[in-house]
């Protein structure tokens, strides 16, 4: 899967409540498009989501993927 987009989503505070994470495969004849939403519940190291690199919101929303399709 190839991250396509990554959106943020603020809260009043200015603190990122969420990120909105889209991605694709593309080999033809076969497509995948997914899109993933973290949230703090995503988290396990006591990290913030404005504390995240843009590879570990990759590797979050991949294995979120994997987790939810199985």
């Amino acid at each position: 899967m190839k991250l396509t987009n990554i959106q943020y989503n603020f809260n009043e505070d200015g603190t990122t409540q969420s990120i909105n994470v889209s991605m694709r495969f593309d080999a033809s004849p076969n497509y995948v498009s997914a899109s993933i939403e973290l949230s703090v519940a995503d988290l396990t190291d006591g990290k913030t989501l404005d504390d995240l690199t843009r590879k570990q919101i990759s590797d979050l929303a991949h294995a979120k993927l994997v987790k939810i399709v199985g």
